[in-house]
């Protein structure tokens, strides 16, 4: 069975409604091996559904995000991107200078998480994000360039 059959046959079992609407945005944003915003998941859609609307395709989205299957991020440049994370929760450092995206894998960031704990008792949640600076190849040129 394939991994996709496999979770939406966890999302029955968990008692979740899965509309058709709700399958084709989940296909769209699980084919898709990076970050889409709520347009270009639309864009995608239209052909196959042509009634959808930007509405539908955030609340479904949102929805995906809710049971950690997609995450959602700004990565830079004011829009909110969406990406399927079920298999491998992971995070991205954002040049400043270039754009360039490095992920990090979700475990770098348990000792933050612990210590956020720890210090504050506060229970974070970080399901995906871009911590943003200037990468070694920038840093390097800035270096030459100086």
């Amino acid at each position: 069975m394939s991994h996709h059959r496999d979770t939406v046959q966890r999302l029955r079992e968990k008692g979740y409604r899965l509309t058709p609407q709700r399958l084709a945005v989940l296909e769209v944003i699980r084919a898709d091996p990076g970050h889409m915003s709520v347009q270009e998941v639309l864009e995608r859609l239209k052909p196959e559904h042509p009634t959808l609307t930007v509405p539908t395709v955030y609340r479904n989205l949102q929805w995906l995000k809710e049971v950690k299957l997609v995450a959602e991020t700004d990565l830079g440049g004011g829009r909110r991107v969406y990406e399927y994370i079920a298999d491998r929760p992971h995070h991205h450092l954002v040049c400043l200078r270039c754009h360039r995206i490095i992920e990090v894998p979700d475990s770098f960031l348990d000792p933050l998480r612990e210590a956020v704990r720890e210090h504050y008792g506060f229970i974070p949640r970080m399901d995906h994000f871009g911590l943003f600076g200037i990468c070694p190849d920038c840093q390097e040129k800035e270096k030459t360039d100086s």
